[in-house]
């Protein structure tokens, strides 16, 4: 049939009719719309959620990292100290050891003296005070040679409690390394 047919009443109920199915796809429509609104907020609430429990995370990390580096120039300041003292100290012993050295050398001077003074056949009394002499060089050389030894000792005594120092300091800095980068391991990349 023809529009120009039809009755009145078929019009009215085919114009009725797609105006139904208009309205109930328009409706069909709505509704996926609303279920595509609805879905793309809770992506976005989940995104949003997602970043601002990262930038938590990563504050954290910064500022646990923040702390953590703080104490390793800590350490290393205390580790420099050390090693300064220790380098002092070996200075020292060097001084210390040339000293030695000399006294040595001048201790076998006056030992020298002293057996050309005995091997001469002549007893007077200035061969006797020229051994007497050098004996009491030899024992002030040997008295010095004591004092460079004590002050050796001394330095070494700080050098060792220096190092049981670093030990420990560079044990704590190992640590700390270890649960400073223990967060960051989480992350697969």
């Amino acid at each position: 049939m023809s529009t120009e047919k039809q009755e009145p009443g078929e019009m009215a109920t085919t114009a009725e009719n797609v105006l139904e199915q208009f309205n109930a796809a328009v409706k069909s429509q709505q509704e996926l719309n609303l279920q595509i609104n609805r879905r793309t907020s809770l992506i976005i609430q989940y995104g949003v959620l997602t970043i601002i429990l990262l930038c938590l995370g990563v504050g954290y990390l910064a500022w646990s990292l923040k702390h953590d580096i703080g104490k390793m120039s800590g350490y290393m300041e205390g580790m420099a100290k050390d090693v300064t003292v220790m380098s002092n100290s070996i200075t020292d012993m060097q001084s210390s050891i040339r000293k030695m050295k000399g006294g040595i050398n001048e201790v076998v001077g006056h030992t020298q003296s002293i057996s050309n003074a005995i091997l001469q056949t002549d007893s007077s009394v200035a061969v006797l005070t020229h051994i007497a002499d050098s004996v009491s060089l030899m024992q002030s050389d040997i008295s010095g040679l004591n004092k460079n030894i004590g002050t050796m000792n001394f330095n070494l005594t700080k050098i060792n409690q220096h190092m049981r120092a670093l030990n420990k300091k560079l044990g704590v800095m190992g640590q700390d390394v270890n649960r400073m980068s223990s967060p960051v391991r989480m992350f697969p990349f």
